[in-house]
């Protein structure tokens, strides 16, 4: 919780790159008018401003992540006007933790779909060299294609029919027995 954030009253900064249970001690006090580079960590001469800034920050923080807007989750809606196409890329996927860079883990996105036709396309990080079947997974259909012109690094799914649904949707790529998890999947509404 106290992993790179600061909070600064006055000439006053208090840093914390510190565990979750830190106290005030734990963390760093500066005073910026007399040390602008942040050299001189004075917060055991100063325990009360620590106390103080560190209250501040308690409830800055518990404001922020009480937000409405970090609680709820708010999908993506694929097949609007208003973005198409519309891209789900790594940066807003859940699953597997060092969904980033990895090719084979597991990843989805949480989203609510309008149904229509589309053209997919997924890109993947590397060139796929095998073939193997691609697939989209959703609660309500599974779509899946045998792909055999390999290698290639995007896979176009043309004219696929989707029916309206809310909630996650898995995209990969299966060959050889592993389960590879595209850099992005952009949707195209085309009805």
């Amino acid at each position: 919780m106290y992993e790179n954030i600061a909070i600064q009253k006055g000439p006053y900064k208090l840093v914390g790159n510190t565990g979750y249970d830190a106290v005030p001690k734990d963390f760093e006090l500066f005073h910026l008018g007399n040390d602008p580079y942040e050299l001189d960590n004075i917060v055991a001469n100063h325990p009360e401003k620590a106390n103080e800034l560190k209250r501040s920050m308690d409830q800055l923080v518990d404001e922020l992540t009480g937000s409405p807007n970090l609680m709820e989750d708010h999908m993506p809606i694929i097949g609007t006007k208003h973005e198409n196409p519309l891209i789900l890329n790594r940066n807003d996927a859940s699953g597997q933790r060092g969904i980033w860079t990895q090719e084979e883990i597991y990843g989805y996105w949480n989203v609510e779909i309008l149904e229509g036709n589309y053209n997919i396309r997924y890109k993947f990080i590397e060139p796929l060299k095998k073939a193997g079947k691609v697939m989209l997974e959703t609660k309500a259909q599974i779509i899946q294609s045998q792909m055999k012109q390999m290698p290639t690094d995007v896979i176009d799914l043309k004219n696929v029919h989707l029916k309206h649904y809310k909630g996650s949707v898995t995209p990969h790529f299966m060959s050889g027995g592993k389960s590879i998890f595209p850099l992005w999947v952009e949707f195209e509404r085309i009805d």
